[in-house]
C-alpha cells in the first residue's frame, strides 16, 4: 500500500472495462460548497452511464443537496462524533454496496480511508501533490497531476477523465425540492409582491472570510436607493443571525432570514433571486450552480482554486474585479500569482457598483 501508483492522465483511463452497470461510491463528506461541485461526478457518470448505481458517503449537514438527487441511488451518512463506533457503521453500510469503484473526492485520511475499505476492487484519488494528510497513502489509482491553484470543479472533471467519460459540458444540476421551491414561491409573491429578491448571504466558515457588518450595511444603503422597489434579503446559517438583526436594526427595510431556512430553502432562494452578494461561502457555489447573479468578495482565499465557477459572476479581490484570465477556468490554464488581501480591502462602494451592473436589469418573473 505505500508503493505510490503512478498519476492517470485522459490519455491512460482505463476507463469502466467491462461494466455495463458499474456500482460507484462516491466519498465527498462536505462542505457545503463542496458538495455542490462534486455533483459534476455524479451528474456525469449518470448521464454517460444510466444504469450505474451511485452511491454518496455524506455527513448529515450537508446531505439535503444529495438526497433525491436523480444522480444518486444510495446515501450513506456519516455523523460526525461517533467516533470509532460510527466510521465502522458507515464501513459496513458501504461494503453492503458492493461497490466495484470508489472515489475519494475529499483528498483526507478519514476520506481516503473509507474509500479503501468500502471493498472496491478500484480506489481512485487525487494525485499526491494535492493530497492531505498523506491520504494518497489508501488510493490504488490517482488522477492526472494539475496546477495545485486549479479550479476545484476542473479537479473533480479530472475523475471523469480518468473513467474515460465525457466531461463537458459540466454540470452541477442542484435538485429542486417542490417543498422548499413551494416555500419560496409563496415566500416572494406573499412578502414581496412577487418582486425577486436581493440576498446579502454574510455568513463564512472562516472568521477571515468575513466581509464586514458595516461593509454590508453601507451597500445594502446604496441598493436601497437604487433599486427601492427591490427586496433585499440577509441569509446565512444560524452562526449570523446576530448580524443578521444588527443589520436589520440598521436598515429596517431589510428582511433578516439568516438562520432561518434550511439548506434546501436558502437553495430554493438563490434560484429564485435576482442577485446574490457572498463572500467564499457554500451560498456562493449554488448560485453560481444555479446561474443566479453574484458578486462575490475574495480576501486572502484564493478565488482561482474556489471562486465562482462559470459565468454570470463578477469576483472580487480587494477593489479589483478580476477577468477570465485572471480566474484561469480551463483545463490548463496557468493562473497569474495569488494574493492574499484582507476582506476590508474591497470596499462597499466597488461592490456596489458591480451589484447595480449585475442585478439592475430586468428578470425573468418566477
Amino acid at each position: 500500500m505505500r508503493d505510490e501508483p503512478p498519476p492517470l492522465s485522459a490519455r491512460d483511463a482505463i476507463g469502466l472495462g467491462p461494466l455495463d452497470r458499474p456500482r460507484v461510491l462516491i466519498v465527498r463528506l462536505g462542505a457545503i460548497g463542496d458538495v455542490v461541485n462534486a455533483l459534476i461526478v455524479a451528474n456525469g457518470i449518470r448521464s454517460a452511464v444510466p444504469g450505474a448505481l451511485i452511491g454518496w458517503a455524506i455527513h448529515p449537514l450537508s446531505k439535503p443537496l444529495v438526497e433525491g438527487h436523480p444522480a444518486v441511488d444510495r446515501i450513506h451518512v456519516w455523523s460526525k462524533g461517533t467516533g470509532l463506533r460510527g466510521f465502522r457503521k458507515v464501513v459496513r453500510d458501504v461494503r453492503d454496496g458492493g461497490y466495484d469503484i470508489a472515489l475519494d473526492l475529499q483528498r483526507l485520511q478519514k476520506s481516503a480511508l473509507l474509500a479503501r475499505l468500502s471493498g472496491a476492487r478500484r480506489v481512485i484519488g487525487f494525485d499526491r501533490p494535492r493530497c492531505k494528510e498523506q491520504s494518497w497513502l489508501w488510493t490504488k489509482e490517482r488522477i492526472e497531476t494539475g496546477h495545485p491553484r486549479e479550479h476545484m470543479v476542473l479537479q473533480y472533471r479530472r475523475f471523469l477523465d480518468l473513467l474515460g467519460l465525457p466531461s463537458d459540458p459540466v454540470r452541477r444540476d442542484l435538485t429542486a425540492d417542490p417543498k422548499s421551491t413551494a416555500w419560496a414561491e409563496g415566500w416572494i409573491a406573499d412578502k414581496w409582491g412577487g418582486e425577486a429578491p436581493i440576498l446579502l448571504n454574510v455568513g463564512a466558515s472562516k472568521q477571515e472570510k468575513l466581509w464586514p457588518e458595516a461593509s454590508f450595511r453601507e451597500v445594502a444603503e446604496h441598493l436601497r436607493r437604487e433599486l427601492p422597489d427591490t427586496p433585499i434579503a440577509i441569509t446565512g446559517g444560524p452562526g449570523d443571525i446576530k448580524m443578521g438583526q444588527s443589520l436589520r436594526s440598521a436598515v429596517p427595510s431589510l428582511f433578516q432570514l439568516a438562520g432561518e431556512t434550511s439548506i434546501v430553502e436558502l437553495v430554493a432562494l438563490i434560484r429564485k433571486a435576482r442577485g446574490v452578494i457572498t463572500g467564499d461561502t457554500g451560498a456562493m457555489h449554488v448560485a453560481a450552480a444555479v446561474g443566479t447573479p453574484t458578486v462575490a468578495i475574495f480576501g486572502p482565499s484564493d478565488p482561482v482554486r474556489t471562486g465562482p465557477f462559470g459565468s454570470r459572476h463578477a469576483v472580487l479581490q480587494g477593489n479589483r474585479r478580476l477577468s477570465e484570465a485572471d480566474l484561469a477556468q480551463g483545463h490548463g490554464s496557468v493562473p497569474p500569482p495569488r494574493t492574499r488581501p484582507p476582506m476590508g480591502a474591497t470596499t462597499p462602494g466597488v461592490v456596489s457598483v458591480q451589484a447595480s451592473e449585475l442585478f439592475g436589469r430586468a428578470i425573468d418573473p418566477i
